[in-house]
């Protein structure tokens, strides 16, 4: 059986967020998932990478 989580082991994770030294705000960390396409094989590949996003940086990452 999974070990069954509480209030306050939900606010102690919450707790130990990256901030960003730029905006202050916290830092979600979100798969991006590239597509390219390997002519050589005439398949498609998929890069997956992840990637810190905050306030400043949310335009340029998810654009």
């Amino acid at each position: 059986m999974a070990k069954r989580q509480s209030f306050a082991d939900k606010v102690g994770k919450k707790a130990q967020a990256t901030i960003c030294p730029v905006c202050n705000q916290p830092v979600e960390y979100v798969k991006v998932v590239d597509p390219t396409y390997a002519a050589a094989k005439s398949s498609w590949k998929f890069k997956e990478k992840l990637v810190g996003i905050c306030k400043c940086n949310e335009k340029d990452i998810l654009a």
